[in-house]
């Protein structure tokens, strides 16, 4: 087989497009990155043999599924729930299977968050064109971590997951080793808790833009609301209220299941929110026409598929 990893290039690249349209649009905080196996880690894959000497990949039994990989590196943990429960219910039909490790009380160890897809139809043919080994399926796996435990699960797979001899005999270390990650998991829920605080010190002192970056952990272009929106929010005393209480896991949600394509400034994402949380009457008559019929369009496809009204 002439395959080289860089074949694949632009057929991952138009593949991360179609996924990243949701990510932008639902305004987390992420990176992400994509790879291709070398040939050289392919043909060693590919030659692994069970304890009969039979290869493990057949093409029938046991195909080969990460030839190709994504892997979404998410700033905050909280968030890494939503994404998983969206990208397997969006892409139901392409979804085969999942590797999802559910912590336990009596054991600490690395989580993983790995999906296998197949590939959507519109690049199989091309796929198969650069791969048409049969041993190797038109998938590809996507990882879910963090940023903060992206470094330690790197150190990892090169020192214990390549070299699992150097750590025979040496449990002790191996527990010492997964306790560091479990440091690092503690820190980024200590951190979402942090961010929680400093929202509401924020919401206590009247500095509503402060608060919002903080409360919802966003991505937007800019850090400030104007002037007027800000006033306006000092006078409409309840309405603070009801956007504090407004749980961040829902609006995401919300978000990766709309189409959204508004520039994300912070005048724009309170308008939003207003719009399908809160409706004050005020602040919608401050809300840009062309929001409103964006707005209104999205409510009307809400409805035509939920059957509300």
């Amino acid at each position: 087989m002439n395959y080289q990893p860089s074949d694949l290039s632009r057929l991952i690249r138009n593949l991360l497009e179609e996924i990243e349209k949701d990510l932008v649009g639902s305004g987390m905080f992420y990176r992400i990155y994509f790879r291709a196996k070398s040939l050289k880690s392919l043909q060693k894959k590919l030659g692994h043999c069970d304890e009969y000497g039979v290869g493990k990949y057949d093409g029938q039994n046991k195909s080969l599924r990460d030839l190709i990989g994504i892997r979404i590196n998410l700033y905050f943990v909280d968030d890494q729930q939503i994404l998983l429960n969206f990208l397997k219910e969006k892409y139901k039909t392409q979804f085969l299977e999942e590797a999802v490790d559910v912590p336990t009380d009596t054991e600490f160890k690395p989580t993983r968050v790995n999906l296998i897809f197949r590939l959507p139809y519109q690049f199989q043919q091309e796929f198969r064109t650069i791969v048409p080994d049969p041993r190797i399926d038109g998938t590809f796996e996507l990882q879910l971590r963090t940023v903060i435990s992206e470094g330690w699960h790197e150190v990892e797979h090169d020192f214990r997951y390549k070299c699992p001899k150097d750590w025979t005999n040496h449990a002790g270390l191996s527990r010492t080793f997964n306790g560091m990650l479990a440091a690092l998991e503690t820190h980024e829920w200590g951190m979402i808790k942090l961010f929680e605080e400093l929202s509401y010190s924020h919401y206590k002192a009247a500095n509503y833009s402060a608060m919002i970056r903080m409360h919802l952990r966003i991505r937007t272009e800019d850090y400030s609301l104007s002037d007027e929106l800000d006033k306006c929010i000092g006078e409409e005393g309840t309405f603070i209220k009801e956007f504090f209480k407004l749980e961040r896991a829902g609006l995401i949600d919300f978000l990766l299941n709309q189409s959204l394509l508004f520039p994300f400034t912070l005048d724009n994402l309170l308008f939003m929110v207003n719009y399908f949380f809160i409706m004050n009457p005020r602040i919608i008559g401050m809300t840009p026409a062309p929001l409103i019929a964006d707005f209104k369009t999205i409510n009307t496809l809400f409805e035509e598929i939920t059957g509300s009204e």
